[in-house]
């Protein structure tokens, strides 16, 4: 009995790990100046379906807005994160993608 304890506690650990990073966070999306409308998931992410690697946007939201909060600040928005040119702000403003350096304003 001590031993099958043992095990379901493992499993149960190994689901509930394997669980939390299989799920996205579509709450951030919310946090958008488009509250995710234009690209939801693949704002920050490569797979439009959210998870993964993060596109440019996304790294620039993980080191600045995670750490606020999960909040899209005045210096996000003044960035370039995918180097077109136009700053993240202008983007959303433009419908354009924050993350893609091929879609400018």
């Amino acid at each position: 009995m001590k031993k099958f304890l043992s095990v379901f506690f493992i499993l149960t650990v190994f689901s509930l790990i394997s669980v939390n990073t299989a799920i996205g966070k579509p709450f951030r999306v919310s946090k958008l100046p488009d509250k995710g409308r234009t690209y939801g998931c693949g704002t920050c992410h490569f797979n439009p379906m959210g998870g993964g690697k993060r596109n440019p946007f996304g790294q620039d939201y993980e080191k600045i807005a995670m750490p606020a909060g999960d909040s899209y600040t005045e210096k996000l928005g003044a960035l370039d994160s995918d180097g077109d040119g136009a700053a993240n702000d202008q983007e959303f403003a433009s419908g354009t993608h924050p993350g893609d350096p091929k879609s400018k304003p």
